[in-house]
């Protein structure tokens, strides 16, 4: 059988236009007890792993997952039909390791900034601070010679969700797993990209955006 050999972070070079390491990790060996013998923390606070190994076996770091309804369920609960909208609840959800993720997360703060006479500066005035964008790149890689159909319906079916969907990573568990927050890790997924990858058939380059989605309890007066 042929070969195939290729260098994950030259790729994510070559498709995203800047350098990551986060494909070639260096660890220095730590000296511990018990069956952990490199004596490296597994999991986040939340129970999040740190690491899982892909569809090759090969071990990566920061593994993000997915949970969404499955709607071809039998159950006969409602189905909520609308970002944000509706109570639906599912008798199974699904789950999926999205293929080497390389995760960042983005938020700003809106201001009114209010100009004082004769004086330097501004008064800030803080209106509020808006979602997290969470932004996951990575690439979607088939274990034969053959486009990664699979992958890509997944993905696919992940993004046609009409709900909040649930995220697990140690990273995203810091921002969304809060009391402020009720402790929701609820997103909904605002971008989908696919990003040809020239003279490699069975990978191709897919981009993710998503916003955190808070719940609110609303008060009638």
């Amino acid at each position: 059988m042929a070969e195939i050999s290729f260098s994950l972070s030259a790729l994510f070079e070559k498709t995203f236009g800047y350098k990551t390491r986060a494909f070639e990790p260096q660890f220095r060996r730590v000296t511990g007890d018990g069956d952990n013998a490199s004596g490296r923390t597994e999991q986040g606070k939340s129970g999040s792993p740190y690491y899982a190994n892909d569809a090759l076996g090969m071990e990566y770091f920061m593994p993000v997952t997915i949970s969404y309804p499955d709607t071809r369920s039998t159950s006969t609960a409602p189905q909520a039909t609308n970002i944000g909208e509706g109570n639906g609840t599912f008798s199974t959800l699904k789950k999926w390791d999205l293929p080497y993720p390389i995760i960042s997360i983005e938020s700003k703060k809106t201001l009114v900034e209010t100009l004082l006479t004769e004086r330097r500066g501004t008064i800030k005035e803080l209106i509020c601070t808006n979602d997290y964008e969470i932004t996951i790149k990575g690439f979607i890689i088939a274990n034969t010679h053959e486009y990664p159909e699979q992958g890509v319906a997944t993905l696919r079916e992940i993004y046609e969700q009409n709900t909040a969907i649930s995220i697990q990573s140690p990273l995203t568990d810091i921002f969304l797993l809060r009391p402020d927050r009720s402790g929701s890790d609820q997103v909904v997924i605002k971008e989908l990209k696919l990003i040809p990858t020239k003279g490699i058939k069975n990978i191709t380059t897919y981009e993710l955006k998503l916003l955190s989605d808070e719940p609110f309890n609303l008060v009638s007066f």
